[in-house]
């Protein structure tokens, strides 16, 4: 198994192979590098792929302590710099594509040459003036502290809830399996991203952007809206925005052939 230290000695694992131009996968809350297993591998025959665990996620290991989205860009950029890489390709899926705005906004794209922001929205929470959150329009400010509350004491509640509204159309096993695979995080880790994912606002980023970004939204998403990623297409000045058509937020999972391809063609 691969390491490197963060600078609070935090230990960090990642998964590399493969040789060429590096791709960094950035995974989603509460799951872990292994939901890129296809694209690593896959893309791998070509350039050198990336996944690594986010801190207080499978086998990073993390004390029972709080995490926010500012910790979580570090650990990117210092994973990069453990690396020496140079002209990244940054993949962020949900959270990951959080993390990758927040990298952007604290340490510019100097290192990165191309991003691809996977079903996400930069303000999740909504409000009179902002619709284009999570759910669809409809999480408020309100909503999102009764999660908290709900991950602080019951987080396998909370859990089961959220993965069954990801995707509709999850049958009971695939359920039980996502629930096994997250059941030990623990609550005062996922309570406190949350918390800082909730008062992110990243709209004023997007403008910033000066390398080509992809921006791939589930046809089905039950989180957000395709008019999310319009918005995000529309204020980020070389972008591309596409969308798969029958998939959900769980597209990484539930089309990774097409997203081989599409990645493959926009990297090259």
């Amino acid at each position: 198994m691969e390491y490197f230290i963060a600078s609070d000695n935090t230990k960090i694992y990642y998964k590399s192979s493969g040789k060429g131009n590096p791709i960094i996968f950035v995974h989603g809350f509460a799951a872990t590098y292994d939901v890129f297993r296809i694209p690593g591998k896959v893309l791998g025959k070509s350039y050198n792929t990336i996944s690594y665990d986010l801190r207080g996620h499978g086998l990073s290991n993390e004390e029972d302590k709080e995490v926010n989205l500012e910790r979580l860009a570090l650990d990117l950029k210092e994973l990069i710099d453990y690396l020496e890489l140079n002209s990244v390709k940054l993949v962020g899926w949900s959270l990951g594509g959080s993390i990758i705005l927040e990298y952007i906004k604290q340490f510019k794209t100097s290192k990165l040459s191309k991003v691809c922001l996977i079903d996400i929205s930069p303000k999740i929470v909504n409000d009179k003036e902002w619709k284009l959150g999570l759910y669809h329009g409809n999480y408020s400010i309100e909503d999102s502290i009764k999660d908290l509350d709900l991950i602080k004491k019951d987080w396998l509640r909370f859990s089961n809830d959220f993965i069954k509204t990801m995707s509709l159309n999850l049958n009971e096993s695939s359920l039980d399996i996502a629930l096994l695979k997250i059941r030990d995080n623990s609550p005062l880790v996922m309570a406190s991203i949350w918390a800082s994912l909730i008062q992110k606002d990243y709209r004023n980023i997007l403008s910033t952007i000066d390398i080509p970004t992809l921006i791939i939204f589930g046809e089905e998403s039950t989180l957000y809206s395709r008019e999310a990623g319009k918005y995000m297409n529309e204020n980020i000045i070389d972008s591309k925005f596409e969308v798969f058509e029958g998939c959900t937020h769980l597209l990484v999972l539930e089309n990774p052939i097409k997203l081989n391809r599409v990645l493959d063609s926009f990297f090259k």
